[in-house]
Protein backbone atom coordinates (compact mmCIF):
# COMPACT_ATOMS: atom_id res chain seq x y z
CA UNK A 1 0.00 0.00 0.00
CA UNK A 2 2.58 2.49 0.69
CA UNK A 3 4.17 1.75 -2.46
CA UNK A 4 0.90 2.65 -4.58
CA UNK A 5 1.30 5.95 -2.84
CA UNK A 6 4.53 6.68 -2.85
CA UNK A 7 4.31 5.76 -6.83
CA UNK A 8 1.14 8.34 -6.88
CA UNK A 9 3.10 11.27 -4.91
CA UNK A 10 6.44 10.67 -7.38
CA UNK A 11 3.55 11.00 -10.75
CA UNK A 12 1.72 13.98 -9.01
CA UNK A 13 5.43 15.61 -8.93
CA UNK A 14 6.17 14.84 -12.70
CA UNK A 15 2.42 15.50 -14.07
CA UNK A 16 3.17 19.27 -12.56
CA UNK A 17 6.58 19.45 -13.46
CA UNK A 18 5.77 18.76 -17.04
CA UNK A 19 2.51 20.74 -17.25
CA UNK A 20 4.46 23.90 -16.16
CA UNK A 21 6.99 23.37 -18.61
CA UNK A 22 5.27 22.92 -21.53
CA UNK A 23 7.63 24.30 -23.70
CA UNK A 24 7.84 23.03 -27.78
CA UNK A 25 11.07 20.87 -28.01
CA UNK A 26 12.12 19.12 -30.92
CA UNK A 27 12.64 15.16 -30.13
CA UNK A 28 15.13 13.13 -32.13
CA UNK A 29 14.81 9.19 -31.85
CA UNK A 30 16.76 7.14 -34.04
CA UNK A 31 15.09 8.08 -37.29
CA UNK A 32 12.74 10.33 -36.62
CA UNK A 33 12.80 13.81 -35.91
CA UNK A 34 9.88 15.57 -34.66
CA UNK A 35 8.74 18.74 -32.54
CA UNK A 36 6.24 18.09 -29.36
CA UNK A 37 5.37 19.61 -26.22
CA UNK A 38 7.48 18.87 -23.20
CA UNK A 39 4.63 17.62 -20.94
CA UNK A 40 4.53 14.77 -24.08
CA UNK A 41 7.55 14.06 -23.58
CA UNK A 42 8.04 13.82 -19.98
CA UNK A 43 4.67 11.76 -19.79
CA UNK A 44 5.65 9.43 -22.19
CA UNK A 45 8.76 8.85 -20.21
CA UNK A 46 7.20 8.40 -17.28
CA UNK A 47 4.64 5.92 -18.94
CA UNK A 48 7.36 3.88 -20.52
CA UNK A 49 8.93 3.82 -16.87
CA UNK A 50 5.90 2.66 -15.15
CA UNK A 51 5.18 -0.14 -17.74
CA UNK A 52 9.52 -1.27 -17.78
CA UNK A 53 8.70 -0.87 -13.46
CA UNK A 54 5.46 -3.00 -14.65
CA UNK A 55 7.10 -5.46 -16.88
CA UNK A 56 10.09 -6.35 -14.44
CA UNK A 57 7.32 -6.38 -11.48
CA UNK A 58 5.47 -9.33 -13.08
CA UNK A 59 8.97 -11.27 -13.94
CA UNK A 60 10.35 -11.20 -10.26
CA UNK A 61 6.26 -12.37 -9.52
CA UNK A 62 6.24 -15.17 -12.02
CA UNK A 63 10.07 -16.30 -10.57
CA UNK A 64 8.49 -16.37 -7.03
CA UNK A 65 5.60 -18.61 -8.00
CA UNK A 66 7.25 -20.81 -10.23
CA UNK A 67 9.92 -21.49 -7.22
CA UNK A 68 7.17 -21.71 -4.57
CA UNK A 69 5.25 -24.58 -6.60
CA UNK A 70 8.56 -26.20 -7.06
CA UNK A 71 9.23 -25.97 -3.34
CA UNK A 72 5.72 -26.95 -2.42
CA UNK A 73 5.73 -30.22 -4.69
CA UNK A 74 9.55 -30.84 -3.08
CA UNK A 75 7.48 -30.21 0.21
CA UNK A 76 4.85 -33.14 -1.11
CA UNK A 77 7.63 -35.49 -2.40
CA UNK A 78 9.48 -35.65 1.06
CA UNK A 79 6.75 -35.73 2.83
CA UNK A 80 5.43 -38.75 0.83
CA UNK A 81 8.62 -40.58 1.27
CA UNK A 82 8.89 -39.61 5.50
CA UNK A 83 5.96 -41.52 5.94
CA UNK A 84 7.19 -44.33 3.47
CA UNK A 85 10.05 -44.24 5.68
CA UNK A 86 8.07 -44.29 8.95
CA UNK A 87 5.62 -47.17 7.45
CA UNK A 88 9.14 -49.44 6.86
CA UNK A 89 10.48 -47.92 10.23
CA UNK A 90 7.25 -49.40 12.12
CA UNK A 91 7.22 -52.87 9.70
CA UNK A 92 10.65 -53.48 10.75
CA UNK A 93 10.20 -52.67 14.46
CA UNK A 94 7.11 -54.99 14.63
CA UNK A 95 9.03 -57.60 12.91
CA UNK A 96 11.62 -57.27 15.43
CA UNK A 97 9.50 -57.32 18.09
CA UNK A 98 8.01 -60.49 17.01
CA UNK A 99 11.16 -62.26 16.58
CA UNK A 100 12.41 -61.52 20.19
CA UNK A 101 8.65 -62.93 21.45
CA UNK A 102 9.48 -65.98 19.29
CA UNK A 103 13.15 -66.12 20.68
CA UNK A 104 11.95 -65.25 24.21
CA UNK A 105 9.91 -68.16 23.94
CA UNK A 106 12.50 -70.53 22.34
CA UNK A 107 15.40 -69.48 23.86
CA UNK A 108 15.19 -70.74 27.32
CA UNK A 109 14.62 -73.96 26.46
CA UNK A 110 17.54 -74.42 24.73
CA UNK A 111 19.10 -73.32 27.14
CA UNK A 112 18.43 -75.59 29.73
CA UNK A 113 18.52 -78.07 27.19
CA UNK A 114 21.80 -77.37 26.34
CA UNK A 115 22.96 -77.13 30.12
CA UNK A 116 21.58 -80.44 31.03
CA UNK A 117 23.70 -82.34 28.21
CA UNK A 118 26.87 -80.36 28.58
CA UNK A 119 29.37 -82.49 30.45
CA UNK A 120 30.29 -81.36 34.22
CA UNK A 121 33.63 -80.19 33.94
CA UNK A 122 36.15 -78.93 36.25
CA UNK A 123 37.96 -76.36 34.12
CA UNK A 124 35.06 -74.08 33.38
CA UNK A 125 35.45 -71.29 36.03
CA UNK A 126 33.20 -70.17 38.50
CA UNK A 127 32.39 -66.42 39.23
CA UNK A 128 31.90 -66.45 43.57
CA UNK A 129 29.56 -63.24 44.15
CA UNK A 130 30.92 -63.16 47.28
CA UNK A 131 27.94 -64.80 49.20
Amino acid sequence: MIYVILMCIVSLGVALFAVQNSVAVAVTFLAWNFQTSLVMVILSSLIAGLFIALCWGLKLKAQHYLRDRKLQEQIVNLEDEKNKLQEKIEMLMYTQKQRLETKGKDQPAMVATTFKEAPKSENIPTFDSGK
